[in-house]
């Protein structure tokens, strides 16, 4: 395996039987490893940096890095760039940072994690990550194992079936149209890396498309460039999807997570950045609901769009029984548009159509980094639609809670919507719930002019 590991003994660790911090890196491929004015260590170990494509920022480009770690460790990032706007910062904040200068900073960690640095806020960036330590990984010529070993690797589409594993190695890229997986059973997993960046809009499919699975486990991989959805679970039931990081902003449509006509979904610790939106969850195609869908632990970038676009497509049973916790939020789009607009866009939007009820969705611990731009945090609207030039009518929307939602920040341009509107007495906007959302420390009641309840809603409420 192409990995380098360092392992630091600290006496006084030792000592007092404290665990003994381990770094695993990864070398990059020499054509992947980005040439910029990052550098990044760990407990004074070199980690190797890749790029992203994001064109609508200054550099067209971000970066990022990997590897994995048990114990306590220091992470060092050094920029060589001209500083103008006051040196690096670290979102989200609740890292110990111990030491910061113009062009450096130190934090800590103890447990995985993703970190983003930053000089002037998305532009040109820095995301780490920080691993747990990979065990049992499959072996190279093992049964059912698809191994790609590091190194760059290119590919049409690569299918995945029944009982099958991809695994990709750490300083792993694939250059692919796409994953294509169905079937029971299905691992995709290591520390490489999936790429499209090869493939224009025209010829780029779903980077990561899983139709029709069960019992599928997706972990540790790294999705970039995409020019289509990213990863999308089409009618799958039964998915663990944890510590997935989804690195895109190519281009617009490129969704990081489509859930459609899923069920019984767990996504933990993911950080995706997209242009589009991040979590759709959209009943497209046969009448299979989306259901038992928890998310928790990640954090959500959005360049264009939405956090979660919740409906929109609506040709299922229901949407029922979300769960969605512990997200934080660091950027939300930069073109804004208010929730009376027909793609009104906001942090949560919740839209059902065609007749379809959404219900029994719960919100709770969000975290939104406010950049002094406007944002609308909840669109609650059943509306009808034109999908694919034909009319549909509005869906209901029942049952919604929202609790310890929390806005911090810039407050510049802040607009911060809490918008509730049904589309007539059969397609309401009722029960919905909302606790302890607070605003720069201010908590939003119901006499807030941001808390707006319009026709055809009720049983709207606010603590």
């Amino acid at each position: 395996m192409a990995r380098k590991i360092c392992i630091v003994f600290a006496s006084l660790a030792a000592f007092f039987g404290a665990e003994a911090a381990e770094v695993v890196t990864y070398p990059a491929p020499a054509t992947e490893k980005a040439d910029t004015f990052y550098s990044v260590s760990v407990n004074g170990k070199s980690v190797d940096i890749y790029r992203a494509l994001s064109p609508l920022f200054e550099g067209g480009e971000y970066y990022f890095c990997q590897f994995d770690f048990s114990g306590e460790i220091d992470v060092c990032v050094k920029s060589s760039k001209h500083k103008k706007f006051g040196g690096l910062k670290i979102l989200p904040g609740s890292f110990k940072v111990k030491s910061a200068s113009p062009r450096g900073i130190i934090f800590s960690a103890d447990r995985p994690f993703a970190a983003i640095v930053i000089e002037k806020e998305r532009d040109m960036p820095l995301v780490v990550f920080g691993n747990p330590i990979e065990k049992n990984p499959p072996k190279k010529g093992g049964p059912n194992v698809l191994y790609y070993g590091a190194g760059v690797h290119v590919a049409d589409f690569v299918e995945i079936k029944s009982n099958q594993t991809l695994y990709l190695e750490g300083g792993a890229v694939l250059k692919t149209r796409g994953l294509k997986a169905s079937g029971e059973n299905i691992s995709v997993c290591g520390r490489g890396i999936v790429s499209g960046e090869l493939c224009q809009r025209a010829r780029g499919g779903r980077l990561g498309c899983f139709d029709d699975c069960k019992n599928l486990r997706v972990e540790g991989v790294i999705f970039k460039d995409s020019a289509n959805w990213t990863f999308v679970l089409n009618r799958c039931k039964g998915a663990s999807v944890e510590n997935v990081k989804i690195c895109c902003s190519r281009m617009i449509n490129d969704d990081a997570i489509d859930i459609c006509n899923s069920s019984d979904i767990s996504i933990k610790n993911v950080f995706a950045r997209a242009q589009d939106d991040i979590v759709a969850i959209k009943c497209m195609g046969g009448k299979l609901p989306c259901e038992n869908i928890e998310i928790s632990d990640c954090i959500f970038w959005t360049d264009r769009a939405n956090i979660f676009r919740i409906g929109f497509e609506c040709f299922g049973e229901a949407m029922r029984g979300v769960k969605v916790k512990n997200i934080d939020v660091p950027f939300y789009a930069t073109n804004y548009k208010p929730p009376e607009n027909y793609w009104g866009k906001g942090i949560i939007v919740l839209q059902p159509t065609n007749d379809m009820p959404m219900h029994g969705f719960s919100f709770e611990n969000i975290s939104v980094r406010a950049g002094g731009s406007p944002a609308t945090v909840l669109i609650a609207t059943p509306r009808a639609v034109n999908y694919h030039g034909k009319d549909y009518g509005a869906g209901t929307l029942s049952d919604i809670s929202i609790k310890n939602l929390s806005v911090w920040g810039d407050p510049k341009d802040f607009s911060g919507q809490l918008y509730f509107k049904g589309f007539d007495p059969a397609h309401e906007a009722k029960n919905i719930f909302l606790e302890n959302i607070n605003y720069f420390g201010k908590k939003i009641d119901a006499s807030s002019p941001v808390f707006r309840v319009l026709e055809h809603a009720s049983g709207i409420s606010i603590k």
